[in-house]
């Protein structure tokens, strides 16, 4: 008994001693616990870039001899959409290696790559260089050494704009060279470069004083050089002093291909092939191979404006394929074979059936514009004679004229409504269908606030497949006078050319009214719709009425545009006088 219960004292003991213990552990936790330290919430965001601390070399180090560099920050750092940002100028022929270890950027360049002598490099790494936090860049972060004995500090700046619109773009490549001829932008790197901002301007740093050549290059495959119509181009005529403090402006173009060819073909209905080249030409023909037409009618062609699409239209062909050969005069451009579809299945099918179909310039318009020309497009060229008597009505009274209203054909598929003067009463035409003394054409005298009918009966035209149309009718109000505005324009320019061309555009440059002018005349512009317009002359040095671009090797600038200063704002029920004074 007296052993049991000296047993019993003992577990006793060692129950109150792991009580004990385990009452100091928690308390050791819970104080240890309270003591750890935590990250603050709610503290200031890190907004502060890398800083650099060392450069090996250092930074503007002349007389630079070796093959790496290497610059020491004061934060962990990343590098980010280098290879858009980076800029080495003047060039080298292979890029450097960049390298990241800790905080410390190395800089190697190739072996192989002998840098000029004399010369200053710039490294520009745009906002490439971050930090790995919060990604704040280091902005227009530059690296620059010499390998000669001081650093050069000459400056070209200036802007790149597009010739015809004066748009800007982000990464136009603007190229100095020393050495240059002809051939120099298609073989050689520049000796200094820079490229372009949003807004087109442009800044090339620690330059050798000298005089450059600049040219400017839209480089679409980034090696520096100019690779033809392709891309586009813009250039000084002179040679740039860089010593001058002046800013520069050089406009871009890209050349007319000089040759012609066939950029796609589309055949997806019967008797109608599509041939849309690279550029306008005069001289294209289209030859059957496989087969010889019977009658002349039973094929037509259809140029665009700018003659750079081709609509073949054919009929009466038996056969499965047709082959045909392009040319451009006696050049051989392309040979296409096409499976025939069926004239019978083109009429019933479902998706590009043969039916005679138009579309005219009154979209659902109940606003028809006062100085509006009634038109119509058809889908297929139109039977040769396509005069007809129509039913034009003004509110319900049968439209009353002192000529005959009539359609007049404007190309091979585009008509007019006009009536014929009738003062002119000759009307004749020569072997052509072109017209003797060709009576003045006019369109209806439309009247304000008014509604009216057009009516052409089904059967009137007959296309070139032998369809005709179905009933066409159309109804339209026109628009009350005073809804538009209108201004005169008085045109003066400083220099004396023979002509111009002035445009007279909308918000987004689509031109609303076109005139030929000489300078010191006055441009009327009625029926003008209330809005916002722009200004745009172009000096039309070849007299040929429209724009033309450049040429590098002929040395052929482009055609100057200028822009009127401010927007032209038209307000109903108001006429305005405007001069512009044209400052070249």
């Amino acid at each position: 008994m007296r052993g049991l219960k000296r047993n019993n004292n003992r577990s006793g003991k060692l129950v109150y001693q792991f009580i004990n213990t385990s009452v100091y552990l928690l308390i050791f936790l819970l104080l240890s616990s309270c003591a750890q330290v935590v990250a603050p919430g709610g503290g200031k965001k890190d907004v502060k870039p890398p800083r650099a601390l060392k450069y090996v070399p250092d930074s503007a180090q002349v007389g630079f001899n070796t093959k790496s560099v290497q610059i020491t920050f004061d934060e962990f750092i990343q590098l980010k959409d280098l290879n858009n940002q980076l800029i080495i100028s003047p060039p080298v022929k292979t890029t450097p290696e960049f390298t990241i270890k800790n905080k410390t950027l190395t800089i190697t360049f190739d072996k192989k790559d002998t840098l000029k002598p004399n010369t200053t490099y710039s490294i520009s790494f745009g906002n490439a260089v971050q930090d790995i936090t919060e990604n704040n860049p280091i902005e227009n972060y530059k690296y620059i050494f010499s390998t000669g004995t001081f650093i050069d500090s000459a400056v070209v700046k200036g802007k790149v704009e597009n010739g015809f619109n004066h748009t800007t773009e982000k990464g136009i490549l603007v190229n100095l060279y020393s050495k240059f001829n002809d051939s120099t932008v298609y073989k050689s790197l520049p000796d200094y470069f820079a490229k372009t901002k949003e807004d087109g301007t442009f800044q090339i740093n620690n330059i050798k004083a000298a005089n450059y050549k600049l040219v400017a290059i839209k480089d679409g495959n980034s090696n520096y050089k100019y690779d033809g119509e392709a891309e586009s181009i813009g250039f000084m005529d002179a040679l740039v002093d860089v010593t001058e403090k002046k800013s520069i402006l050089i406009d871009m173009f890209q050349e007319t291909p000089k040759k012609l060819y066939l950029k796609k073909a589309t055949y997806d209905s019967y008797g109608k092939i599509v041939f849309v080249f690279n550029k306008g030409a005069d001289s294209l023909t289209v030859n059957p191979i496989n087969y010889t037409f019977k009658n002349y009618e039973d094929v037509a062609l259809d140029y665009s404006a700018k003659k750079d699409t081709l609509t073949y239209w054919f009929k009466n062909i038996d056969l499965d394929a047709l082959k045909l050969q392009l040319k451009d005069g006696n050049r051989i451009m392309d040979t296409l074979e096409y499976k025939l579809i069926v004239k019978e299945d083109a009429l019933k099918a479902k998706r590009n059936k043969l039916k005679l179909s138009l579309t005219n310039n009154f979209n659902g318009n109940q606003s028809f514009d006062l100085n509006g020309e009634i038109k119509m497009v058809f889908n297929h060229p139109l039977e040769s004679n396509p005069y007809a008597k129509v039913d034009f009505k003004e509110d319900s009274t049968l439209y009353k004229s002192t000529g005959s209203l009539e359609f007049f054909l404007e190309g091979k598929n585009k008509m007019k409504v006009i009536y014929w003067d009738s003062a002119s009463s000759n009307k004749e035409k020569d072997n052509s269908g072109t017209w003797i003394n060709a009576p003045t054409i006019k369109s209806p005298l439309l009247k304000e606030s008014t509604k009216y009918h057009l009516f052409v009966p089904p059967g009137t035209f007959t296309d070139f497949f032998g369809l005709t149309n179905d009933s066409i009718k159309i109804d339209f109000k026109t628009q009350e006078e005073k809804f538009y505005g209108s201004v005169k324009l008085k045109l003066n320019v400083r220099e004396s050319k023979e002509q111009y061309i002035v445009q007279l555009l909308d918000e987004r440059e689509n031109i609303v009214r076109e005139n030929i002018v000489k300078a010191g005349e006055t441009i009327d512009y009625p029926y003008l719709h209330p809005m916002q317009y722009k200004l745009k002359l172009i000096y039309d040095d070849n007299n040929n009425g429209k724009w033309d671009t450049g040429n590098y090797i002929n040395k052929q600038q482009p055609e100057k545009v200028i822009y009127y200063s401010g927007a032209i704002n038209i307000r109903s029920n108001w006429d305005q006088d405007l001069e512009w004074k044209v400052e070249p």
